[in-house]
């Protein structure tokens, strides 16, 4: 059974931001692109996720805390005292949480300033070898699942002081207001770094048909989530806009892209 204590450097009862802290430093440490040479280093920036995955989930932590007391393994994921959470499942579960989603991005934003890789598709293929998209929230949609379903796997990722308020709309509604060339050149940098993309995969039947999709912002009353219409007839690469739904700054908020892309 992995250490994850020993992955992240961290003890059994450190907290949360400094398991956070830690993360955040190996991740950039173990950035394929900071390490050309190294084959280990693309296995050890998913494994800190990975071990984040598992130290920050209250009911993963306590079934691998109990695995680990009694010597059980991985393998015996039909026992009382089995931890049976793959690599795969793990990771999955750790970017459908919104709180990591909202880490993550600032991550993100981290990378591309070092120059390195930080797109949908270096996300995908460095933690789930290219297959799919199910990442969500303030990163990426969850596919393209819009219902009861989704909105109960968000309530579940978030804090308990958080508010989730549903709003209706579709992306008419949504779009318009100021446009980025009607804002003076002095705002237009400021408010363009608080802009989020959100990365929406959709089959080929559901741009010609269009599709209600549910994604999850962070509103200034906490997480919100919007009931967005993909106009029928879209194509993959297209961008909507979603006026004043992005990152909260000094200034307002700024806008919300929804980037089309078939899966």
């Amino acid at each position: 059974m992995k250490d994850y204590y020993q992955i992240l450097g961290v003890a059994r009862d450190t907290g949360e931001d400094e398991i956070r802290r830690k993360y955040r430093k190996l991740a950039m440490q173990y950035h394929p692109d900071r390490n050309p040479d190294d084959p280990e280093a693309e296995n050890s920036f998913k494994e800190v996720a990975e071990a984040y995955g598992v130290l920050t989930d209250p009911v993963k932590k306590r079934q691998y805390d109990r695995a680990r007391a009694t010597g059980a393994t991985w393998q015996q994921n039909g026992g009382a005292d089995g931890f049976n959470y793959s690599q795969e499942d793990i990771l999955r579960d750790l970017f459908r949480d919104p709180r990591f989603q909202q880490m993550f991005q600032g991550l993100l934003r981290e990378f591309q300033r070092s120059g390195f890789r930080a797109n949908s598709s270096f996300i995908r293929q460095s933690f789930f070898a290219g297959k799919g998209t199910l990442l969500f929230g303030g990163l990426f949609l969850f596919g393209s699942i819009a219902g009861p379903a989704l909105l109960k796997s968000v309530r579940k990722g978030l804090p308990k002081n958080s508010v989730l308020k549903s709003v209706g709309s579709t992306v008419s509604t949504l779009l318009g207001g100021k446009k980025r060339n009607d804002i003076e050149p002095s705002e237009t940098a400021s408010q363009a770094a608080l802009d989020i993309t959100y990365i929406t995969p959709l089959t080929a039947e559901e741009l010609h048909q269009g599709k209600v999709v549910q994604v999850v912002s962070q509103g200034p009353d906490g997480q919100e989530m919007l009931k967005v219409k993909i106009p029928p007839d879209s194509r993959s690469g297209q961008k909507l806009r979603l006026v004043g739904k992005g990152a909260q700054g000094d200034q307002g908020r700024g806008d919300l892209y929804l980037e089309l892309q078939e899966q």
